[in-house]
C-alpha cells in the first residue's frame, strides 16, 4: 500500500508531498488545485514498466492531433503527442525531470526526462522512409533501472521507441505494451466503453467478485437479480440486467447514467485486489441519498481485497457520505480525506482525521 507521494514537475506539481495514506483516500479541493493530476501520477507511478500509462493520460486528456504526412503516392494521418503537457510549465525542458517516488515504498519510482537530440534517422512517411532529424528524446526510468526511450520528431510525432526488454528500435509502441487490463485502475468522469467494462466482465463472471457488482448495482435499483453482456458492442444495448419480477431482461441504458457509473465503479474495484482503484469525481451520476451504501461497499471491497482507493470529489453531499460510512466503519482508519490547497506555484496537501471530518461535517465547516 502507498504510503506516501511526492511528485516534482508533472504538470503543475512543482515539488509536492502527502503522506500518513489511508486505505481508502478521499481527495477535495478547489478546481485547478490538482486532483486529477494527483490520480494520473499515481496512475504513472503504479504502473511501473508501462509506458501505455502515459499514453492513456495524454488520450484521455486530448493532448493529441493528427497531422498529414505526403508520401509518394498517398498521404497518411500520424498521431501528435503533445508531450510538453505533462512536464511543469508546459515546455520540454532538460532542466526539469518530472520524477514521481514513494520514499517508504523504494521500488515505487519514476523519472520522465526530456533529452534534447540533434540526431538524423531514417522515419516511415507514407509507403516510403524518409531521413529526418529528432528533436527530443523522452527517457522514462522506473526504479532507477527499467528504460523506455521515445524519440519524437520537430513535428512532436513519435520516430521511434526503444524498451527495457530490447535496445532495437521499433516504429510502433502498441506492439511494446499489453492492452490487457491489470489491477491498477483509473475510472475518470467520462463513461467506460463497453469494450472496457467486457475486459472487466470477462474476469469476473462466475465467481464470487459477480455478486459484489450486483450488490453495487442494487444500491440504486434494489430489485436487480443478475447482469449479462452480450455480444452488441455498445455502451449500453450489450448490457442487459435481470430485474426481480420482470419477464425480460432491461437494457443498462434504459436505467439512468447513474447504473452506468455505479456498475464502472464496482467492476474496477473487485478487478482491482492487491492493487489500486483511482476514481475521478466519484459521485458523478449518483443521487445524493445513495451515496452512503457506495461508500460502505468500497470500504468492505477495499478492505477485503487489499485495494487501495483514492477518490476525488466536488460535492459536500459526498463528503457527508464519506464521513457517514467511515463513521459506522468497523475501523475509522480505514479512511481519510485531504484537501489539496493551492496558492501560487505551491500545492499542499491537508489532511483530515476521521475525528476532524466528523466536526467538520457536524457543524458544515467548509472543507471542499
Amino acid at each position: 500500500m502507498l504510503r506516501d507521494l511526492t511528485i516534482q514537475n508533472y504538470r503543475f506539481f512543482k515539488d509536492f508531498h502527502i503522506d500518513e495514506l489511508a486505505r481508502v483516500n478521499l481527495i477535495v479541493g478547489q478546481n485547478n488545485s490538482g486532483k486529477t493530476t494527483f490520480l494520473e501520477a499515481i496512475y504513472l507511478l503504479v504502473k511501473q514498466q508501462n509506458i501505455q500509462a502515459v499514453f492513456d493520460i495524454l488520450n484521455s486528456r486530448g493532448e493529441t492531433s493528427y497531422i498529414q504526412i505526403q508520401g509518394a503516392s498517398s498521404q497518411v494521418n500520424r498521431i501528435k503527442y503533445h508531450f510538453e503537457h505533462i512536464f511543469y510549465g508546459h515546455q520540454l525542458t532538460p532542466a526539469r525531470s518530472i520524477h514521481i517516488r514513494s520514499q517508504q515504498e523504494e521500488q515505487l519510482s519514476l523519472k520522465i526526462q526530456a533529452s534534447p537530440k540533434n540526431e538524423q534517422v531514417l522515419v516511415p512517411a507514407a509507403d516510403e522512409l524518409e531521413t529526418r532529424f529528432l528533436a527530443w528524446e523522452l527517457i522514462a526510468c522506473y526504479n532507477e533501472n527499467a528504460k523506455f526511450k521515445i524519440s519524437l520528431l520537430p513535428n512532436a510525432t513519435i520516430s521511434s521507441f526503444v524498451s527495457p526488454q530490447s535496445s532495437e528500435k521499433n516504429n510502433n509502441y502498441s506492439s511494446l505494451v499489453g492492452t490487457n487490463k491489470d489491477n491498477f485502475n483509473l475510472i475518470k468522469t467520462t463513461e467506460i466503453s463497453f469494450k472496457e467494462l467486457a475486459l472487466y466482465w470477462d474476469a469476473i463472471t462466475l465467481t464470487p467478485k459477480e455478486e459484489n457488482v450486483v450488490a453495487a448495482l442494487q444500491i440504486l435499483e434494489p430489485d436487480v437479480e443478475r447482469i449479462s453482456f452480450t455480444s452488441n458492442p455498445t455502451n449500453y444495448s450489450g448490457i442487459l440486467i435481470k430485474i426481480r419480477g420482470q419477464n425480460n431482461p432491461v437494457p443498462l441504458g434504459s436505467m439512468g447514467n447513474g447504473m452506468h457509473r455505479i456498475l464502472s465503479i464496482a467492476m474496477a474495484a473487485v478487478s482491482s485486489e492487491d492493487g489500486f482503484l483511482l476514481v475521478d469525481e466519484i459521485d458523478t451520476g449518483l443521487y445524493y441519498q445513495t451515496q452512503t451504501d457506495m461508500w460502505r461497499l468500497i470500504f468492505e471491497t477495499a478492505q477485503r481485497l487489499n485495494v487501495q482507493v483514492f477518490a476525488t470529489t466536488h460535492s459536500w453531499d459526498c463528503i457527508a457520505a464519506f464521513q457517514e460510512a467511515l463513521e459506522q466503519s468497523e475501523d475509522s482508519s480505514v479512511g481519510k480525506l485531504f484537501r489539496l490547497s493551492r496558492r501560487g506555484e505551491d500545492i499542499r496537501a491537508v489532511e483530515y482525521t476521521p475525528d476532524e471530518l466528523s466536526v467538520a461535517v457536524r457543524q458544515s465547516i467548509e472543507v471542499r
